[in-house]
């Protein structure tokens, strides 16, 4: 039985709809809290919307795009570089690769990238 063929106001054995002054369960039955709830007095309507969502699905994925900004000159790389920092990250834009230190929260260097690529185990900015 999927959670759409239970009815919204059921809980525990309990009806806990508005239109009542306090849980009850007096006026649950399996035949009308099941699949027919929708026919029930008790039932509120939330003007024909989708199925309310609970918990974590109440929360929508929004992607934002972010534009970066950098200066070509300084932090573009011209190689490819990898990390093993799990806090390293390589971004692809136009210009080419371009290294970020999300702990940091700002753009690296070619430089600073080049360094966290060989020596990620001893910066001084990550906690151990």
């Amino acid at each position: 039985m999927s959670k759409r063929d239970i009815c919204p106001y059921y809980r525990s054995g309990f009806c806990v709809s508005s239109m009542l002054d306090s849980p009850s369960d007096v006026v649950v039955s399996a035949n009308r809290c099941f699949k027919n709830f929708k026919s029930c007095r008790y039932f509120v309507s939330k003007h024909d919307e989708e199925e309310e969502k609970v918990g974590l699905e109440s929360y929508e994925e929004e992607k934002v795009e972010q534009e970066i900004k950098f200066y070509e000159k300084v932090n573009v790389l011209e190689d490819r570089i990898d990390s093993e920092c799990e806090f390293f990250q390589l971004i692809k834009t136009s210009s080419g690769f371009v290294a970020k230190c999300t702990l940091l929260g700002r753009i690296l260097t070619e430089s600073h990238a080049k360094n966290c690529g060989k020596y990620w185990q001893n910066c001084p900015i990550r906690v151990k």
